[in-house]
């Protein structure tokens, strides 16, 4: 046997139709059309404002979502050029440091090949000088010894003053010849 047919035989058996109670389907049914009519007026307006609310508050929240992903890119794109701008500029500052310390290496390299040329031109007169020195005392020695050495061969008393001033012009014109 159906199981479908059951319920209809039962409720046929008792009323003696198919099972249907006209009197209570009325009235059902103006209930539903009361209900359906109460919520269409005061229910169903409201359910729709908040429903068109929360459909526009997702709106609003998927266009803040999409303006955040849009600022966030800009923002990444922005500070890809601020790092590209700041690896120019320190790229920028570390040319222009080396140059300039290239400029001072050679400017205290040349600061030192001034000082190593005025100490060795200092130096040079120094030597020049005892040089000098040393060749005039050589020569007031030599005077000296020429005059000793003439008195002791002289033997005869010539005046102090009188071999001091020839031996002096002998010495004078043997420089002269020398140097020259």
């Amino acid at each position: 046997m159906n199981l479908l047919s059951i319920p209809v035989l039962a409720a046929a058996g008792t009323n003696g139709g198919i099972g249907i109670n006209a009197g209570a389907f009325i009235s059902q049914l103006v209930s539903f059309i009361i209900v359906l009519i109460i919520l269409s007026r005061f229910v169903w307006p409201t359910v729709i404002r908040t429903l068109d609310k929360r459909q526009a508050t997702i709106k609003e929240g998927v266009e803040n979502a999409q303006r955040a992903k849009e600022a966030l890119l800009e923002a990444g794109n922005r500070a890809e050029e601020i790092m590209a701008e700041a690896r120019r500029e320190a790229q920028a500052t570390i040319e222009r440091a080396a140059t300039n310390a290239r400029q001072v290496a050679l400017q205290i390299e040349e600061e030192a090949r001034t000082r190593a040329e005025q100490f060795s031109q200092q130096q040079l007169e120094r030597i020049q000088q005892e040089a000098n020195r040393a060749r005039m005392e050589l020569s007031r020695q030599v005077v000296n010894l020429s005059i000793e050495a003439a008195s002791k061969v002289i033997s005869r008393s010539v005046d102090n003053k009188d071999n001091r001033r020839l031996v002096e012009e002998f010495v004078t014109a043997s420089d002269t010849t020398r140097n020259n």
